[in-house]
């Protein structure tokens, strides 16, 4: 948020009930976490949730819960969270294992409601560097969210999204987003009311698909409009991770090492003018950030201000660093 805002109040409003209210953590594209604007949110779960229901269901066969006991398990998780609210899954578990209910059919069952969208993730914290994982009944935090949008609608509006959002990108590209078939990304574009341009680029050997009307407008636009200047990314951010097949649009001659981590996670980057130019680091201790620029990526002025921006951003950063307790809840383990 803070690369993408004017002043740090604005990534810190994350953090507030009002804002909280507009977006909703969904595992969707790629079976990741993803923090959406409901509207999205809704057609990235109805896009991806066969897969992952089948995911969970087989976690049930291999925990040996039939649908029976499933369904009893997840009815009494039902009737907690309606009556007590949003609930750590420890507490969840606490409240319901004993008789006949087993700690792995109450995960199984929370992983799978949550899975199918009957249960939202919260995210209580009041920092970036720490989660209070909670679930609730999407009913009563989400009413007007249609969670049971039909698969070729929500295929379509998020391939749509897309497209809108990463244009150009190639198939492949749209396939290592959202996780989806090529039949399904394809069969969304020609069943999609957009007209498309299909371009070539230098970063790519195969044709890449856009709006027209986003091309259009591209092509309207002055030299001077096309100039991003100087950005600081996340751990994984969108701008990097949307793309697969064409990623020398950012990297140039770079090394893909230079962006990605071993299992091939999006590094906290540093842009100038779209390309890669080196990374950076957060020092738990300094409360900090630290800077690995790639020799001769960047001329001098601009080496320079990427300190100003690093000691500013650090500044920005710290206004949402929440202190660890001793005490403090384990992350999620059905998650």
């Amino acid at each position: 948020m803070l690369a993408r805002a004017s002043t740090p109040d604005v990534a810190m409003d994350l953090f507030t009930p009002a804002s909280r209210s507009t977006v909703m953590t969904v595992r969707c594209m790629r079976k990741t976490l993803h923090t959406l604007p409901l509207s999205l949110a809704q057609a990235a779960h109805g896009a991806t949730v066969h897969f992952r229901e089948r995911d969970a269901l087989r976690m049930a066969v291999n925990a040996g819960l039939d649908a029976r006991t499933l369904s009893r398990v997840t009815e009494s998780i039902a009737d907690l969270l309606g009556r007590d609210g949003a609930l750590f899954h420890r507490d969840v578990e606490t409240r319901l294992v004993g008789g006949c209910t087993t700690t792995a059919a109450v995960r199984v069952a929370l992983k799978l409601a949550w899975e199918r969208g009957q249960l939202a993730y919260v995210n209580e914290t009041t920092g970036w560097n720490r989660e209070h994982r909670k679930f609730a009944l999407t009913g009563m935090l989400y009413p007007e969210l249609d969670m049971a949008m039909d698969r070729a609608q929500a295929t379509a509006q998020l391939v749509e999204v897309y497209f809108d959002r990463y244009g150009p990108a190639s198939l492949r590209d749209a396939m290592w987003w959202s996780g989806l078939s090529r039949s399904a990304i394809t069969g969304a574009m020609s069943s999609s009311d957009q007209t498309w341009a299909a371009v070539r680029t230098p970063w790519a050997d195969v044709p890449l698909y856009m709006h027209q009307w986003r091309f259009d407008e591209f092509r309207t636009t002055s030299a001077a409009d096309h100039h991003t200047g100087l950005n600081f990314l996340a751990h994984e951010d969108v701008a990097l991770k949307a793309y697969f097949e064409t990623r020398r649009r950012y990297l140039g001659g770079l090394a893909p090492r230079r962006a990605f981590n071993q299992i091939g996670e999006v590094l906290p980057t540093i842009l100038f003018e779209g390309q890669v130019v080196g990374t950076w680091t957060w020092n738990t201790v300094t409360k900090a950030i630290a800077c690995d620029v790639v020799r001769g990526a960047v001329p001098p002025f601009v080496r320079a201000d990427v300190g100003r921006r690093a000691r500013h951003l650090s500044e920005a950063l710290r206004r949402g660093w929440a202190p660890v307790s001793a005490r403090r809840q384990a992350f999620s383990a059905v998650l």
